[in-house]
């Protein structure tokens, strides 16, 4: 069969941001040509299903995507699999983020809402005037979100629950706190999956990782590894690249940490067009 590119967005696909559009229009004619040609497209992120749905009408093109980072997957325009996190089990682990590291706020994904935000009373103001104000400069990229500390609390309780982000700040040392943070929850907490991007902790349904999830999709597809090309730029694309190595491509410009995983390196989503046909 032809060949199946798995891309991340944020940092990846995204790159470099732009004004008018999410993605950027070299990386938007790189994917239709790609489609065009018989193959097939896979959007990989931590993103909500409610926003690939949108961003899929700027492609102009069907793609499959995994959303949540696979809590959610869809190929064909049907759901091949939908995973919630274990309601108890994600109030024990905030409770003990809580007590312990005292995060500064939290990013909610569920079935009804693609983002409800959580902030700590000491410092919600301020963190909130920031956020709002790196939003403003998100663009098409935006994410919808509801500030609401209550509504927060009761879809942890009761709701179907695909994805919590832990946000410590913006200083010096979080990237290597989160990261080692990472390692310390992936060991108390085995029924969960846990990843890092930059400064934030990501917390999914178990097996909801991206390389996992991706492995999932192709046994489902009955698609062959080696014909997967994957890229991305972060910690919570570290399994892509290690699960998928030989064709595994990090973005130029991401952490040493991160690009050490990954077989190649790439500057921009669309020079893959004239590295494939080298290949």
């Amino acid at each position: 069969m032809n060949k199946i590119l798995a891309t991340d967005l944020d940092g990846t696909l995204f790159y470099p941001n732009k004004v008018k559009t999410a993605i950027p229009v070299k990386n938007t004619k790189f994917l239709r040509k790609w489609i065009d040609e018989g193959n097939k497209v896979v959007l990989v992120t931590s993103r909500s299903q409610q926003f690939i749905e949108n961003l899929s009408k700027e492609i102009g093109r069907d793609c499959d995507y995994l959303a949540c980072s696979g809590a959610k997957i869809i190929s064909d325009k049907k759901e091949i699999r939908n995973i919630a996190l274990p309601n108890k089990k994600i109030i024990e682990a905030l409770k003990t983020l809580d007590e312990k590291y005292h995060p500064i706020g939290y990013f909610l994904t569920t079935e009804k809402y693609p983002c409800i935000i959580k902030s700590n009373s000491n410092v919600g103001r301020l963190i909130m005037f920031f956020y709002r104000l790196w939003y403003k400069f998100q663009f098409k990229r935006r994410e919808p979100y509801i500030l609401d500390n209550a509504l927060f609390d009761k879809e942890i309780q009761e709701g179907r629950v695909y994805k919590v982000m832990v946000f410590f700040g913006l200083g010096h040392g979080k990237k290597k706190f989160t990261k080692e943070l990472n390692k310390v929850f992936r060991e108390e907490y085995s029924e969960m999956e846990f990843s890092w991007s930059k400064k934030v902790n990501e917390i999914t349904p178990l097996g909801c990782n991206k390389g996992d999830s991706l492995e999932f999709y192709c046994r489902s597809l009955g698609v062959d590894k080696k014909d997967v090309i994957v890229v991305g730029d972060s910690g919570n694309d570290i399994s892509m690249f290690t699960k998928f190595y030989e064709n595994s491509y990090c973005m130029r410009k991401a952490y040493t940490s991160v690009r050490k995983y990954a077989k190649h390196t790439i500057k921009r989503v669309h020079k893959l067009d004239n590295v494939l046909k080298g290949e």
